[in-house]
């Protein structure tokens, strides 16, 4: 079998909930070198993975966070396309699973989260070209308005970048600089039928979600002989996880599997509410 790409991704903050850690270490013991980037060093990464310098990739002085929720995820999906242009390792989101091996060939690796929409959580892309120079140029502008908008929307947008009142980036839609310019860029390049199925990487989807939680759901039903990887989704399973759940998994749920195959202690590394 030919040598497993790298994969990295990016943490903003210096310490890991075990649900970073589990995704982390579950690329690394299934034979990815590993590689987990900060502005900051971490205290706490799992056996297997690698601390790297977040700004040897991209430095910014702020951080991009989005208005409404105060994720950096703005931030994050700028930095993952410097790193398509400054290495060769595929980009996972740090709430991706790994199920099997990413023995993945090319350069254009990504999957569908639904029928219509890319999700960029798992990514590769080529080191250069019309698709990362598109992507990237996307950001040029932090008032962009996003071309795919409906015509009412993009007036609205107009109006008030004319009145001196631009919308930033941050105080758009959630995922806009993610899936959403993903799949615009993939469809008007026409690469978008490369997109891997949703079985792939997605195969427990945005509404299904909780089913990794409870005991009484298989999530394993919703998995497929062609599924690679897991999104659980961390920004809504955490805040279960953290109101709902004491924090853990039930015993006997998928992601409770999960820690028992990989060998992590979720009380070493509480999910705070």
């Amino acid at each position: 079998m030919a040598e497993l790409r790298d994969i990295a991704s990016l943490w903003i903050g210096d310490r890991l909930s075990w649900l970073e850690q589990l995704c982390l270490k579950s690329f690394a013991d299934r034979g990815h070198r590993v590689r987990l980037y900060s502005y900051t060093p971490i205290d706490n990464l799992p056996p297997g993975v690698d601390g790297c310098n977040a700004a040897d990739i991209f430095a910014q002085d702020t951080v991009w966070r989005h208005g409404k929720t105060g994720s950096p995820a703005i931030h994050a999906d700028l930095w993952r396309l410097h790193l398509m242009a400054k290495t060769q390792a595929i980009w996972v989101d740090t709430d991706m699973y790994c199920w099997r091996p990413f023995d993945f060939a090319g350069d254009h690796i990504f999957g569908l989260e639904g029928p219509a929409v890319v999700c960029n959580a798992v990514l590769r892309v080529p080191q250069s070209g019309a698709l990362l120079d598109q992507l990237l140029g996307f950001f040029d502008d932090p008032y962009v308005i996003p071309p795919w908008f409906p015509d009412d929307r993009k007036r609205d947008l107009q109006a008030r970048a004319d009145a001196g009142q631009p919308v930033h980036l941050c105080d758009q839609p959630w995922g806009l600089t993610g899936p959403y310019v993903v799949t615009y860029m993939l469809r008007i390049l026409g690469l978008f039928d490369r997109a891997q199925g949703q079985s792939v990487f997605y195969p427990v989807d945005f509404d299904h979600r909780n089913r990794v939680l409870r005991p009484r759901f298989k999530a394993q039903d919703l998995l497929a002989p062609d599924t690679r990887g897991v999104h659980f989704w961390a920004r809504r399973v955490k805040a279960r996880l953290a109101d709902r759940e004491g924090g853990v998994p039930r015993p006997g749920s998928f992601l409770d599997s999960c820690l028992d195959q990989h060998g992590i202690d979720p009380a070493a590394a509480p999910i705070q509410g």
